[in-house]
């Protein structure tokens, strides 16, 4: 047990930060058929009165990770559109992790729907809500990469829907 003190330690020097995603499928995605989106702007929902446009932060991140990852050529007018909301975020605060983990938790929560123009036709809907719960002196500054963290998931679960690896219709993980 003379280990005990210092693994705790560590493991709350190396917690970092963690996402739970939630995904609802409603039509397989039929490979080749969308090579454009639109990606609309999105939406804060949390009333979080940070002084800091989440909106406008969110948005272009969520451009950004789906340029980067090549899924789709993003531009004005698609037949496919990702809508995003913003249903969570707290700053949070790394002394407060460092001093006892889960108080002071930097979250983030969002979600991104597929839908199908002409039609408003819901395709799939992902949920991604990231967090850093624990964590010291390198947590500092959380609240400003945690929506990015919080579409990196978002990213893989659009790559799952395209690759038909994210479950039947309907289903939820």
């Amino acid at each position: 047990m003379r280990w005990a003190p210092p693994l705790v330690l560590v493991a709350m020097l190396i917690t970092g930060c963690v996402t739970d995603q939630v995904r609802r499928i409603e039509q397989p995605y039929v490979p080749g058929r969308y090579q454009t989106v639109r990606i609309s702007p999105c939406e804060d929902r949390t009333g979080s009165e940070t002084g800091r446009n989440l909106a406008g932060e969110a948005t272009q991140s969520l451009i950004d990770k789906v340029q980067a990852a090549g899924l789709f050529q993003v531009v004005d007018e698609a037949p496919l559109v990702l809508t995003c909301d913003i249903e969570r975020f707290a700053e949070g605060s790394a002394l407060k992790r460092w001093v006892l983990p889960g108080w002071g938790s930097t979250q983030a929560g969002v979600a991104v729907m597929v839908w199908e123009q002409p039609g408003d036709k819901v395709l799939a809907t992902f949920r991604s809500h990231a967090h850093v719960d624990a964590g010291g002196l390198y947590t500092i500054g959380a609240d400003r990469y945690i929506l990015s963290t919080a579409f990196d998931d978002i990213v893989k679960q659009l790559r799952d829907w395209m690759a038909g690896t994210a479950g039947p219709r309907g289903s939820t993980k």
